[in-house]
């Protein structure tokens, strides 16, 4: 009995430190297919070290680099320490002209890299910076990195992430909306706000220094792009991914999104359409969030009346028996069963479809090179040609040669005119009378 138990204890030990499934299944990422690009004729020939050289001398010498080029680069990458070298490149491409012509695998490539190699802290941080980077989540990369997130446990950046993916606008993936949710949802459940910041010694004065300015912009707040509290953003996550379907769970969600979003106006037209539904259910998770937040503004009159109007609403909805966590995880299951195939298939032929994008940008860029190179040869030859034709036709054309020499003689000549002029002028000139200070 006590050798039995304690191998019962050793194999709870074994599985406890085994990695939590995770939703999406290991063909979803096509590991195989990605792989096989590194195949193509163009990427097996780059050496990465001297490849990164010659952009960084371009660039510091020309002010150009090309969108293929980085892309090539960004692809080529198989380790981690080149992610600070494609970090830069990307910042110049950004600052180019080129950033235009930014090609989609560089997204997709730039995020894989970060994930497979584990800098998913950096990778966020270059997402939150589209100005600086300009890389953007797709759908596939999206899920990907949300179902990391969410397996490990990491509700704070997962709903960074899905609150860049709402800022995108683009909800067309099951999958990404259902980890979107489930990630927003668990981080508000969780959220403990900052503690105020602590208050500034008091400074000496100092004598005001007062600058003149041509215009003040008023200020300006979009209630999008310009959010910053992460719940506020996570609760207009949650609220606009439920709005792409009027089942009984997006309803419950989208009144904690709005909830969180501090739409109290919207939150309770989403708790009257939920009551009026047909067959509605209301999950006790949903009151209690609500009341939670009543509850902890006894200062603002106004909100507190407005949540009280809310939840009057909702004491006429029957009660779900089953919990909201479980709901999202079955929403979850049924996006992956609905999608994951076609999201495969439609990742291969990506690969596939970037691959022959890159070798025509790539030879684009060649024979745009090699035609600039031709020009400069025959601008070269004709000034070279002039030079010659001067030389053997001189004495025909010696008049007008001498004229050109006494326009280009007069032009020197016209400074110098100038300069006695002014010396004239100096000579004419009077000191004023300094006069001694009266006591």
């Amino acid at each position: 009995m006590l050798q039995r138990s304690r191998l019962l204890f050793i194999h709870s030990k074994l599985y406890s430190g085994v990695r939590k499934q995770t939703f999406l299944t290991n063909a979803y990422s096509c590991t195989e297919a990605w792989n096989s690009r590194s195949s193509s004729p163009i990427l097996s020939k780059i050496n990465l070290n001297d490849f990164y050289n010659v952009l960084d001398q371009n660039y510091t010498s020309k002010g150009v680099i090309s969108a293929t080029d980085v892309d090539i680069f960004a692809n080529v990458i198989n380790d981690s320490s080149y992610l600070d070298e494609l970090r830069d490149l990307l910042h110049k491409l950004r600052m180019s002209a080129d950033t235009m012509s930014t090609l989609d695998s560089t997204h997709h490539a730039t995020i894989r890299n970060y994930i497979d190699h584990g800098h998913i802290e950096d990778l966020i941080e270059i997402l939150k910076e589209p100005l600086t980077y300009g890389i953007f989540l797709d759908d596939y990369t999206a899920n990907i990195l949300l179902d990391k997130l969410v397996t490990a446990e990491n509700y704070d950046d997962a709903a960074t992430v899905a609150s860049l993916v709402m800022l995108q606008e683009d909800f067309s993936n099951d999958i990404t909306c259902a980890l979107g949710q489930y990630a927003c949802y668990k981080f508000a459940l969780g959220y403990t706000p900052p503690p105020p910041p602590e208050p500034e010694p008091k400074k000496k004065k100092v004598e005001e220094i007062k600058i003149r300015v041509k215009y003040l912009r008023n200020p300006y707040f979009d209630d999008h792009f310009d959010i910053k509290d992460p719940l506020v953003a996570a609760g207009k996550t949650l609220a606009w991914m439920s709005e792409r379907s009027n089942t009984n769970l997006n309803n419950n969600l989208q009144i904690i999104g709005c909830l969180y979003f501090k739409k109290y106006d919207k939150l309770f037209n989403a708790c009257e359409n939920l009551s009026k539904k047909e067959g509605s259910k209301l999950f006790a998770e949903v009151k209690a969030l609500v009341q939670k937040e009543c509850e902890s503004k006894p200062d603002d009159a106004e909100t507190v009346e407005k949540l009280g109007q809310c939840l009057s609403v909702l004491e006429k909805v029957s009660a779900s028996e089953g919990s909201l966590e479980d709901a999202l995880k079955d929403s979850i299951e049924n996006a992956i069963n609905k999608s994951q195939k076609q999201d495969i298939a439609a990742q291969v032929k990506l690969f596939q479809s970037w691959g022959e994008i890159r070798e025509a940008k790539l030879n684009e860029q060649i024979q745009r090179l090699d035609r600039a190179k031709r020009l400069q040869l025959i601008q070269e030859k004709q000034d070279k040609l002039k030079e010659e034709e001067q030389k053997l036709w001189f004495f025909d054309n010696e008049d007008q040669i001498d004229l050109q020499i006494e326009d280009k003689e007069s032009l020197v000549e016209e400074p110098a005119q100038r300069k006695t002029v002014v010396m004239q002028s100096d000579e004419n000139y009077v000191p004023p009378e300094i006069r001694p200070k009266k006591k």
